[in-house]
């Protein structure tokens, strides 16, 4: 070894040793997760131990602070620790002098040490939202989500326009919960749907009602009064008005500031009836930060820490708009007025679980209205009393005044609930590859369409993520399926991080190597995504990621299968610019087959070149094959599709833009073939990668094209190779007949208007664009490999042709001086026949 070799080996071992040392200290985030793993594993549960956390820690309120009140005065409480998560230090200071008397309360800041070694320690932990994604439920804690209302506005994947990652920190929580506490059936309903729950859910929904709503019903108004005294906010001898408004605007992270509308609102009610009134304002958490910095409301904000549901208990009149805060009130019986400005907007951006007109008091429009309903309030009370009687009847029936004492029954009193779903469906959790634009991609979207969800019911792992590409994709995938997301980095020790790294560069290949492997590190991983969720199949789909596999073989499962979509020893030695891209994953993933039930291939084909040519990684390990599945329907009405087509100077287009390598953007617009134009068109789709073959497909076409001027290629697709072909392209003076159209969401349409599909890979594994192209009844030719030859079945349903430049161009002429007959292919029985070889490998 030279001295320049020497020292790149060594900076890269030394890198290997200081860097997730440096990245203790220096990322906040990681040090955490890497104390929060030591912690896991170091603590035991402690019986006794519970830890409370509302709205991220912000105050002492909701659900969890009426728990904690029931047990604190009650004898049944006196044995436990009662730990409470707060993330402000100076209030955190001044809860820690209100209970000091009560030596078993304490105090933690939220993401402190001790918070991490109390998230790992508590027995019992109650939320009524959700822990931060670095949370891992342990088997023996009882996790009880209280929530935080009946839901008026629509929520999880209900809403309308919503990513597949909105809501998946919270399907992360409810995974690992024991419990979740329901008000009502509607709520329990709206859970099942909205997060997807139903099928997979392995708790209990405890639909008993929520504590909070008790201290509505158990709170005095000299309590109230006093505590708003206390806050610098005199009520007197007048009667309540309470507006709580909801938060408007895109994003949680960014609410809209209404400080001064709500303030010249407010006003103008004052103005009217404050002789009688008094009128208070308690904005959302996510607003009070702009309140509060705010002189006008001043002595009228109640503070963000104030309990809302005792502050109800004292209210006589409650103005909200879209706010679940109602629902709570409804037990006072007192009127309630909405006011709704902005109801049209916010409907139509949101959505609504329930019709305006069947709510419990009247829809003000505007502040004129509203005092109006004020003035008459007595009027409104009687018009509205039978729309009041049945909200009371469908949302707030339970027994309130006793409920904490219910749901402390029920919960510390017994064992944890982990009750299976009743429903018969088997589970399936399966990693569908990195959902990229790619062939494992479509035919994972395939098989997922055509899943019988009577039968199964599906859950994707997946990583979380903001790529477009990728999200695209998921909005692809079929809505019976759930996603599960990786969100935020692993937690993992240094030493852990250590491990990994060797193992995951070198496989399992030793005894010693599986000795070191971090088998906790990718249990806790496990359960960190999918709680305690339980499933009867676990698929690695992809079969190219050391990652993934790694996690799957954590869960418990009957049956565990990883998939082999090609000819993988040559994948492994593949060549991109000289570097070999999946040589280290590929050899870490077959150091992985011995741990998996059976591996299975896309073809009985392949299944033979992966059995012979890694039968040194496969063992005793039972290897087999499925078909890939497609979906002939839905091709054959994307073919009609033209909403991609637009037209320049009345010649239909297809208008593909890109970044070149210059990082300018660059507009092409692709010419459609046309019926009668006189043109033989051919169509190419897949990665631009070496083993597709593309380059010497455009050598094929050049020779065509020097014979026969009136031809066109197409090829669909993006990937490394492209520079590569936009010079082929280029030297052959092909401008105006080759096409590189990139990505398409739907190729089907270009696909159905050429005349001959053209598929010159190398290698491949069940070749799903053969399967397209014959499902549209084009002329088929493929290169003359296993794959495609089993694909075509030896020429029945195309034309197999050398592979090579003269083989590929011989195809390319057959289609112009040939009478080919068109393939005659039954797409929806071959379909039967995939889906029923997928469903035998559940089966057996």
């Amino acid at each position: 070894m030279n001295l320049k070799s020497l020292k790149k080996v060594s900076k890269r071992k030394l890198a290997f040793f200081i860097k997730p040392i440096i990245d203790f200290f220096r990322v906040r985030d990681i040090r955490n997760r890497t104390l929060y793993a030591k912690y896991y594993e170091k603590y035991s549960v402690v019986d006794n131990y519970v830890l409370y956390e509302s709205r991220d820690g912000q105050s002492m309120t909701d659900s969890p602070y009426a728990i904690f009140k029931y047990m604190l005065q009650n004898p049944k409480g006196k044995d436990y620790v009662h730990i409470w998560s707060l993330s402000n230090r100076e209030y955190l200071k001044d809860m820690e002098e209100k209970y000091r008397q009560h030596t078993n309360v304490k105090f933690v800041l939220r993401n402190s040490r001790d918070y991490l070694k109390s998230l790992s320690k508590c027995k019992y932990l109650i939320n009524n939202s959700t822990f931060q994604n670095i949370y891992t439920v342990k088997d023996e804690q009882v996790y009880i989500n209280t929530w935080h209302g009946t839901p008026l506005k629509n929520m999880g994947y209900d809403m309308e326009g919503v990513l597949p990652t909105g809501p998946s920190n919270v399907v992360r929580n409810f995974l690992s919960t024991d419990y979740i506490l329901s008000p009502n059936t509607f709520t329990t309903e709206i859970f099942n749907s909205a997060f997807k729950l139903e099928n997979l859910y392995e708790g209990q929904i405890l639909e008993d009602g929520y504590p909070r709503i008790d201290l509505t019903v158990n709170t005095t108004r000299d309590e109230v009064t006093a505590t708003l005294k206390s806050e610098n906010i005199d009520v007197g001898d007048k009667k309540i008005i309470l507006y709580a408004p909801t938060w408007k605007g895109d994003t949680i992270s960014k609410p809209r500031n209404d400080i001064e509308q709500i303030h010249d609102d407010i006003s103008k009610v004052e103005a009217a009836v404050g002789g009688d009134y008094k009128v208070l304002v308690k904005v959302h958490p996510f607003l009070y930060k702009y309140a509060v910095n705010s002189p006008l409301l001043e002595g009228r904000l109640v503070s963000d820490t104030f309990e809302t549901n005792e502050l109800l208990a004292a209210t006589d009149i409650l103005i909200t708009d879209y706010s679940s805060i109602f629902f709570d009130f409804l037990v006072t019986r007192r009127p309630i007025l909405f006011y709704m400005w902005d109801y049209d907007d916010y409907k139509s951006n949101r959505g609504m679980y329930i019709e305006t007109d069947h709510l419990p008091g009247p829809i003000c429009k505007d502040v004129d209205s509203l005092i109006h309903s004020i003035e008459d309030i007595e009027g409104v009370q009687e018009e509205y009393k039978d729309n009041y009687q049945s909200f009371i009847d469908k949302f707030c029936y339970q027994e309130y005044g006793n409920v904490t004492e219910t749901i402390i029954n029920k919960v510390f009193n017994s064992a944890p609930a982990n009750v299976s779903s009743n429903n018969k469906k088997e589970k399936i959790l399966m990693y569908p590859g990195g959902l990229r634009n790619n062939g494992i991609t479509g035919a994972a979207i395939g098989l997922l369409d055509n899943i019988d969800y009577s039968r199964y019911d599906v859950t994707l792992l997946v990583n979380y993520t903001n790529n477009q590409e990728i999200l695209n994709n998921m909005l692809r995938v079929n809505p019976n399926v759930r996603f599960a997301f990786k969100i935020g980095r692993i937690n993992q020790t240094i030493y852990e991080n250590y491990c990994n790294y060797v193992t995951r560069n070198r496989g399992i290949s030793s005894t010693f190597l599986e000795r070191i492997f971090p088998w906790n590190m990718y249990k806790r991983e496990y359960k960190r995504i999918v709680g305690k969720s339980k499933f009867d199949y676990i698929i690695d789909y992809s079969g190219y990621s050391m990652f993934w596999p790694n996690i799957l073989l954590a869960g418990e499962a009957k049956k565990k299968m990883i998939f082999m979509h090609s000819d993988l020893y040559s994948d492994m030695n593949r060549k991109v610019n000289g570097k070999r891209p999946h040589f280290i994953n590929l050899r870490g993933v077959f150091s992985l087959y011995k741990y998996f039930d059976e591996l299975v291939s896309v073809s009985e084909a392949t299944m033979e070149v992966n059995k012979e040519r890694l039968k040194s990684y496969i063992g005793d390990t039972k290897i087999s094959y499925v078909i890939n599945s497609i979906n002939p329907k839905k091709i054959k009405q994307l073919s009609q599709d033209d909403t991609e087509l637009y037209y320049k100077d009345k010649q239909p287009v297809l208008v593909n833009a890109r970044v070149n390598r210059q990082r300018r953007l660059e507009i092409e617009n692709i010419p459609v073939p046309v019926e009668g134009e006189g043109y033989t068109n051919y169509i190419n789709m897949g990665r631009l990668s070496p083993e597709k073959g593309q380059d010497q497909l455009i050598e094929a076409f050049a020779e065509v094209h020097k014979k026969y001027k009136h031809t066109r290629l197409y090829i669909v697709g993006e990937g490394p190779m492209r520079p590569v072909l936009e010079r082929l392209i280029q030297t052959h003076q092909l401008e105006d007949s080759v096409f590189l159209t990139g990505h398409k969401s739907n190729p089907f349409y270009l696909m159905n208007k050429c005349d001959a599909f053209i598929l010159s890979s190398h290698y491949e594994g069940q070749p799903l664009v053969l399967l397209e192209s014959l499902t549209l009844g084009l002329h088929t030719i493929g290169t003359d490999i296993v794959a495609n030859r089993y694909v075509l079945e030896d020429g029945k349903y195309g034309m197999l042709v050398e592979n090579s430049v003269a083989g590929i161009a011989g195809g390319m002429l057959a289609v112009i001086e040939q009478d080919l007959p068109r393939p005659e292919f039954d797409a929806e029985k071959y379909n039967e026949a995939a889906m029923a070889s997928f469903y035998e490998k559940l089966d057996k």
